[in-house]
This record gives structure tokens, C-alpha cells and sequence, in this order.
């Protein structure tokens, strides 16, 4: 066909004309062709340098995580080597330790015998705890026995002591009155008066009661005096008031009020200051400092 065409053509034109015009049409397509290599050599070119801005630019990259890396490595070998001293430490240790369990068994052991040993011990000591308080409950129960008698003793004693007490006491206290009395009466004209009176209006004991009081009277000097076997300080409040009840009811002023006692409680002294009223006893038997306190106010001892 193409022949044929080809031999038409031959045929109808020049052959230089045909090949000419081949030639040009050729040279076209070259054109065309060469024109689409130098662009794509262009693109080419566009595409090789960009991808070696990126090979650069990827180099860095590279150079920058190696330099990284081996920082990186450099602090890891460090650590590691830090790790590794840690666990030979710890190995150390661990061993210690394995010596001390070693040697704690080894104490528990022995702990262990003593503690069979001890109860051992423990049971010994119930048998004898046993028998102890079989004794201690006889014992015991001997005491209550001896209590209960000596319970009986103790007040059949108080009895007879407090009676023959109560008996001696104002037996002497008779005789130092009655002596008193011959003494001042005989010797120095004295005047002493056993006074008895009745404080209808219970100004002494709360009620109405019978007063006696013992008086010595000498040039005008009213004197009022106790004498008793023992002295409290609740008897020194009733003797002040006996003797304020005294003076109200004759309308007199007592000049000195005394009472003598060869027994003195130690928390009448500091009333009997405090009241004014003279105090005799025995000097042995007062507290040392209410002595030198009474020595002080002028209270007089024999």
C-alpha cells in the first residue's frame, strides 16, 4: 500500500520535492523531539539540584544524630558502667547478708534452747507456786485468825487504857489544883476562886451548859486559868470562849488568861498565839519552831 502510495506520489510530483519535504517534515519531528530533551534536561537538572540540597541538607542530618549518637553512646557507657558498679555493690551486699541470715539462723537456734530451757523453768515454778500459795493461804488464813484475837485485845486494852487515862488525868489535875491553891492562898495572899456558873444562852457550847473556871485574883489582876491533862486546839477555843463569856457576864476585863497542860498538840500553839492566850508545858515536847515562835510572843515554858 505504501509502495503504492509512494509510486502515486513518484509518479505525480518531483522526487527531489518529496525527499525535501520528507527532509523538512524530519527535521521537525527532530525539533520537536530535541526541543522535549532539552526540556525535560532542564527539569532534570531542576529535580538533580533540589535533590542534592536535600543529600546536604540529609548529610547534616547525619552528621548532627551521629555526633548525637555518640553522645549519646558516650552517656549510656557512662551509665552503664555507673549500673555495673551498683550491682557488684549490691552483690557485695547481698552476700553481707547472706552471712548475717547465716549467723541470725545460728541465734534463733540457740534462742530456741533457751527458750525450751526457760519453759522448762516456767513449769518448775508452777509446782512451786502451787505449794507456795497452799503455805501463803495458810498463812493467811493463820493471820486472820490472829487479827480477829488481836482486834479483840486492841479494845478491850483501849477500854481499860482510856478509862484508867480519863481517871488519872482529872485525879491530876485535882492535885495540881488543890496544890496551886494552898501555894497562892497561903503563901502569897492570893485569892482563888473555883468558879461554877451557868451560860443559859449557850454562848460556850452552843446550848446552855454548866462553866467552871479556876480564878485567881491578886491587887485587882483578874487572872483566869486552865489546867488539864492534855490540850487541843479545839479546847483552846472553848477556853477563850469561857472567858469572854466571863467578862460579858460580870462586865470585867480578864487580864491575862493561862492555861497549863504537861501535854500540847502542835496546832494549839500557833492558837494559843493567836488568841493571847499563855501556854505552859513542857518544852521537849513542842515542835522546835513553835517553841522559838512562842519564845518570840513571850510565851513562857517551864
Amino acid at each position: 500500500m505504501a509502495m503504492e502510495n509512494l509510486g502515486v506520489g513518484l509518479e505525480g510530483m518531483n522526487v527531489e520535492s518529496f525527499i525535501l519535504n520528507e527532509l523538512k517534515n524530519l527535521n521537525t519531528r527532530l525539533d520537536q523531539v530535541l526541543s522535549l530533551i532539552i526540556n525535560d534536561r532542564v527539569h532534570f537538572d531542576e529535580k538533580w539540584a533540589e535533590n542534592e540540597r536535600k543529600w546536604i541538607g540529609n548529610e547534616q542530618k547525619w552528621a548532627e544524630n551521629e555526633q548525637k549518637w555518640a553522645e549519646f553512646k558516650s552517656y549510656s557507657d557512662e551509665k552503664w558502667a555507673a549500673n555495673d558498679a551498683r550491682w557488684d555493690a549490691n552483690d557485695a551486699r547481698w552476700d553481707a547478708n547472706d552471712l548475717r541470715w547465716i549467723a541470725n539462723d545460728a541465734r534463733w537456734d540457740a534462742n530456741d534452747g533457751r527458750w525450751d530451757a526457760d519453759d522448762l523453768k516456767w513449769e518448775i515454778n508452777d509446782i512451786r507456786w502451787v505449794s507456795i500459795n497452799s503455805i501463803l493461804d495458810d498463812l493467811i488464813a493463820s493471820f486472820l485468825e490472829f487479827k480477829k484475837d488481836n482486834l479483840k485485845f486492841d479494845e478491850f486494852m483501849r477500854v481499860k487504857v482510856g478509862a484508867l487515862g480519863a481517871r488519872w488525868g482529872v485525879a491530876t489535875e485535882n492535885s495540881y489544883r488543890s496544890m496551886l491553891e494552898s501555894i497562892l492562898v497561903k503563901s502569897f495572899n492570893v485569892e482563888v476562886q473555883n468558879f461554877i456558873g451557868l451560860d443559859e444562852s449557850g454562848t460556850v457550847f452552843g446550848r446552855p451548859d454548866q462553866i467552871e473556871l479556876d480564878i485567881i485574883i491578886k491587887n485587882g489582876v483578874l487572872i483566869i486559868m486552865e489546867l488539864k491533862s492534855s490540850i487541843s486546839k479545839n479546847d483552846l477555843y472553848i477556853f477563850e470562849r469561857k472567858v469572854r463569856w466571863y467578862e460579858s457576864k460580870f462586865d470585867i476585863v480578864v487580864n491575862r488568861a493561862i492555861v497549863v497542860s504537861p501535854m500540847v498538840d502542835r496546832w494549839a500553839i500557833a492558837v494559843a498565839e493567836k488568841l493571847k492566850i499563855e501556854l505552859f508545858s513542857n518544852f521537849d515536847d513542842l515542835h522546835f519552831e513553835f517553841s522559838r515562835r512562842l519564845k518570840t510572843k513571850g510565851i513562857r515554858f517551864f
